[in-house]
């Protein structure tokens, strides 16, 4: 709504995009910390390898300060790829250290869990991440925890250097011994709960543009916007959204992470109204929506990882071609606003409704890909097979949106229009794909496909077509490429075998455990082919695109704090229903 005053300003009001947050008992600490580690059990939790070096070099200082102190050494539950040792730890230590976190970990705070089992400690962490730790903290109810930040550029320069890395350690040593002991404060014991505004936001000027102008600064300011303009969400505009669904706009989706907002039709509608979306769209994206805030969907990871995932979004059904999706040429690019908008929308649903961070959420790169994520239709009109929602089960009329989280991809595969050699058959082509697969991040002819990694290939229509004409199914097309793309445990030297097994001791190769490298056996299991999807997109020239996530969106995993009471599919797919401004999606 725009008001004007009598003076002659115009007001702008928008609607507020944030999400109302579902927030937990909030408590402070209340273990008192002693006077002097003399004599103390003090475990040392590591969450990586970089990081058990650095408790290397503190447990020497330690013992040098505290010569009767006792040092526990422990892998730390905070990476997610660990079990829950807490009560164990717990049961042994009088103090604890914890970390060093240098990427996204668990949405579970085990500190916090320590804190109540009741033995006091403090969490390392490098200068660059302290945000996100703190709001983990926070969504956990125990905002107060002590966090000793570290140079990140020192810790990380320290990495493989042990004289380096004694240096850092001699550098926090004192922060270290105070965090253990320093007595609790006031406003560590009884923390106060923040309050938040979810009412319209107002922007006045002296013109309509100066408000605009204020609209857009603030949004950028506040992370309630992805750095390009957004679209003013006032009440006109957003009612226009809602007359694109027939559900009800307080209809309660699921929460959001990684904030734990609470994602309603009006909220996912205020957003899509910024992002530049139709109303037909909206049926869409509140189905993306209810993808990403499944049980089963590992939302905080997509959200918060360090390693810069970004939304995959696919479209399959009549909906597509209705509401104008590209399919075809260019179907990744610009230009397209049914497939940008949707994907925008979904990105700052996740800022607004989840409380996404962008200075310390979108990875130590970033992704520009980010701002409308992988967002585009199946190319079903030209594909010589079944739909992927029809593989999966759905009706040929069902519309059905398909989301996952990808951190790398390739989009130089085999493609008729730039090709430089005489020729290009469909062995060849495959052969091609199968070294992209192996070179996409995660997958390796050494160690084969991750357990919870997945993999999605989109092939142009034309080596499609080919593929389909020499007997290939999708299904056994993906099962070619997950027995062309690993190696048995006997092929792996023991170089090789030694940084397996150093990694699957701190749970960095995902899935892989020291007994999997037994000669003769290959990672992965019979169904492990279910792990690629296999689409059809783009132009007959296209070049043909694969995209890899080393921790898939439908893997359980301490990510999630939640017990799935279903088993996942390897893909997170819901049917669109509640449109009412096209035939589809109804």
């Amino acid at each position: 709504m725009n008001q004007k005053s009598k003076a002659g300003d115009i007001t702008l009001e928008v609607l507020n995009p944030r999400g109302y947050l579902h927030s937990v008992p909030i408590v402070g600490l209340s273990n008192p910390r002693p006077e002097s580690l003399a004599g103390k059990s003090i475990a040392l939790l590591s969450e990586k390898i970089e990081a058990s070096r650095f408790f290397d070099a503190l447990e020497v200082l330690l013992k040098q300060k505290y010569p009767t102190a006792t040092i526990l050494r422990f892998p730390s539950s905070t990476n997610p790829m660990l079990p829950d040792n807490t009560v164990e730890v717990a049961q042994q230590c009088d103090v604890w250290l914890q970390g060093v976190k240098t990427s996204g970990s668990s949405v579970v705070d085990y500190d916090i869990k320590m804190e109540k089992l009741g033995k006091p400690g403090a969490h390392f962490c490098i200068d660059g991440l302290i945000g996100q730790r703190k709001r983990l903290a926070e969504v956990n109810g125990m905002p107060t925890l002590r966090i000793i930040p570290l140079p990140g550029i020192d810790f990380l320069g320290a990495e493989g250097y042990p004289e380096k890395m004694r240096l850092v350690a001699e550098a926090a040593l004192d922060a270290t011994i105070h965090a253990l002991t320093d007595p609790l404060t006031e406003a560590e014991k009884n923390p106060q709960p923040k309050t938040f505004d979810y009412g319209p936001l107002k922007f006045t000027s002296g013109s309509y543009s100066g408000a605009v102008e204020q609209f857009q600064q603030y949004f950028v300011d506040n992370y309630m916007g992805d750095g390009l303009p957004v679209i003013p969400p006032t009440r006109e505009a957003v009612d226009w959204m809602l007359t694109g669904t027939n559900r009800s706009a307080d209809e309660e989706i699921g929460l959001m992470m990684p904030r734990n907002g609470m994602a309603t039709i009006e909220k996912i509608a205020i957003n899509s109204v910024m992002a530049g979306a139709r109303p037909e769209y909206l049926p869409v994206i509140i189905a993306a929506i209810e993808c990403v805030t499944d049980e089963a969907f590992n939302l905080y990871h997509l959200t918060t990882s360090t390693g810069t995932p970004t939304p995959l979004i696919w479209v399959n059904g009549p909906i597509a071609r209705e509401i104008g999706m590209n399919s075809g040429f260019g179907y990744l690019g610009r230009g397209c606003r049914a497939n940008n908008a949707i994907g925008r929308a979904v990105g700052l649903c996740m800022i607004n409704i989840g409380w996404r961070l962008l200075n310390v959420d979108t990875g130590f790169v970033g992704d520009p890909e980010g701002f409308c994520g992988f967002t585009f239709a199946e190319n079903e009109e030209n594909s010589p097979w079944e739909s992927f929602a029809v593989e999966n089960g759905f009706g040929p009329e069902d519309s059905t949106v398909t989301v996952n989280e990808t951190m790398s991809y390739n989009r130089g595969g085999p493609g008729g229009g730039m090709s430089l050699v005489s020729s290009v058959t469909w062995d060849k082509a495959l052969e091609t794909l199968a070294k992209m697969l192996m070179g996409s991040g995660g997958v390796s002819a050494r160690q084969g496909w991750s357990k919870i990694g997945r993999y999605q290939i989109a092939l142009n229509p034309t080596l499609a077509k080919q593929l389909a004409e020499a007997g290939f199914t999708k299904q056994s097309l993906a099962k070619w490429f997950y027995e062309n793309t690993g190696a048995t445990r006997a092929q792996v030297n023991q170089s090789e075998k030694n940084d397996i097994q150093t990694g699957a001791t701190f749970g960095m190769n995902s899935g892989m455990r020291k007994d999997d490298l037994n000669p003769g056996m290959v990672s992965g299991d019979s169904e492990g082919y279910k792990q690629l999807a296999i689409l059809v997109a783009g132009d007959p020239a296209t070049n043909c695109v694969v995209w890899h996530s080393p921790v898939g969106s439908t893997f359980i995993s301490a990510d999630m704090a939640v017990t799935v009471k279903t088993q996942p599919q390897p893909f997170m797919t819901k049917v669109i229903r509640g449109a009412t401004l096209t035939r589809a999606g109804r």
